[in-house]
């Protein structure tokens, strides 16, 4: 079979009822930032570990997309009170496949809940909930549509988020209650909200992987900038395949 000219990316997904039916879920802006980066999109489903390999053999980069809470056992604790709605199978396939990633130097782009799987697969933990543990919390769950910036961050000049967007702050979306607490090792924190809400983080060794906590995939079509994230990452793709 001829490889494709142009790179396979995962994009991992959750289980959600259609018509009472549990079918296979991921939004379509995630497929559209991959076909607009210039990659080929291909959904991983929820699967068994010895998936894991044959997705990250196929696969030229991944994609951790949004949905449910990390559920708190992966990070040794026990659940907050305002937990939400976790899903462990996912959490684990997720786990094993950006230890895999990383370990073939697939690159990983992280989003949302993709920042703390990313944060968590290598020792990271979690804050469960922004708004009883920060009391200087800003609104991080907005009610305003899914493209619209809400808030501030920051940038650290010394990052590959810097080199796209070439802006020291910028407004962003913001759908998410949880946050980074403990950083994993290896990697370093590059953009953090006003009350210090980590918003994006990325590795600082050989492997290309970056985790963000707002939406890009929601700004494609109202920032191009947002979409410059996903061709330099698609880009970044290219150069690992085969």
């Amino acid at each position: 079979m001829l490889r494709p000219n142009r790179p396979v990316i995962g994009i991992t997904s959750t289980i959600e009822k259609h018509n009472n039916i549990p079918s296979v879920h991921v939004h379509e802006k995630y497929v559209q930032a991959v076909l607009f980066g210039g990659g080929i999109p291909l959904v991983i489903p929820i699967g068994p570990e010895e998936m894991v390999q044959e997705w990250v053999s196929i696969c030229d980069g991944f994609i951790l997309s949004s949905g449910e809470d990390v559920d708190p056992y992966y990070y040794g604790t026990d659940p907050h009170p305002r937990l939400q709605t976790t899903n462990s199978k996912r959490d684990k396939m997720e786990i094993d496949l950006v230890k895999k990633a990383q370990s073939e130097q697939k690159p990983i782009l992280a989003i949302c809940r993709g920042i703390f799987i990313l944060n968590v697969a290598f020792d990271g933990t979690l804050l469960q909930d922004i708004e009883s543990t920060n009391p200087k919390a800003i609104k991080h769950f907005q009610l305003a549509e899914r493209p619209e910036p809400t808030h501030q961050i920051k940038i650290n000049k010394e990052s590959w988020l810097y080199e796209v967007l070439m802006r020291t702050s910028t407004r962003v979306n913001s759908m998410h209650h949880q946050a980074i607490e403990k950083l994993a090792p290896n990697f370093k924190i590059v953009a953090s909200a006003p009350d210090g809400v980590v918003e994006a983080i990325e590795g600082v060794g050989d492997s290309f992987m970056v985790g963000i906590q707002w939406h890009p995939e929601e700004m494609v079509s109202e920032d191009v900038s947002m979409g410059e994230l996903f061709r330099n990452f698609i880009s970044k793709c290219t150069e690992s395949m085969g």
